[in-house]
């Protein structure tokens, strides 16, 4: 009887000290690597953020001038670029805009005279929050005096 009893305690299969180390240790290093992967999430939707901003303000300036009427909106510089607020806790205060019109041609060139088609193309700077360079929106449209 003691030999079955011998054989039991034997028998069983427990982890060692060395298994638990070696995967809490596993465990951590993947926690450390999801931990670092969080602040380039974030700054990756900041990215997006600004850049989506910007193609908001690009198109706030086109309708804004697309509600004067063709007759009422000059050629030449319309906005030299500047910035969108003069105060820094506003949102805006990291955007600049830039807007120009132009007459154009049929062939839509550039042109001296009107024809009575003008291009107004919108400019608008933010700050890459990954690379912390100026990147640029920019968007175009035509607007006929007919």
């Amino acid at each position: 009887m003691q030999k079955k009893q011998q054989k039991i305690f034997t028998s069983q299969v427990g982890m060692s000290l060395l298994e638990i180390m070696v995967s809490l240790s596993i465990l951590a290093l993947t926690f450390i690597a999801l931990m670092q992967s969080f602040p380039t999430a974030l700054t990756i939707n900041k990215t997006s953020e600004n850049s989506t901003k910007a193609s908001y303000l690009a198109q706030e300036k086109l309708e804004e001038l697309n509600s004067l009427g063709y007759n009422n909106i000059t050629v030449g510089t319309i906005e030299a670029k500047h910035r969108l607020s003069d105060t820094q806790s506003d949102y805006l205060y990291y955007f600049q805009r830039q807007t120009i019109v132009d007459y154009v041609d049929s062939n839509l060139q550039n042109s001296a005279s009107d024809i009575g088609l003008k291009k107004i193309s919108v400019t608008v700077y933010y700050t890459n929050a990954l690379s912390k360079t100026e990147k640029s929106y920019s968007t175009v449209t035509l607007m006929s005096q007919w």
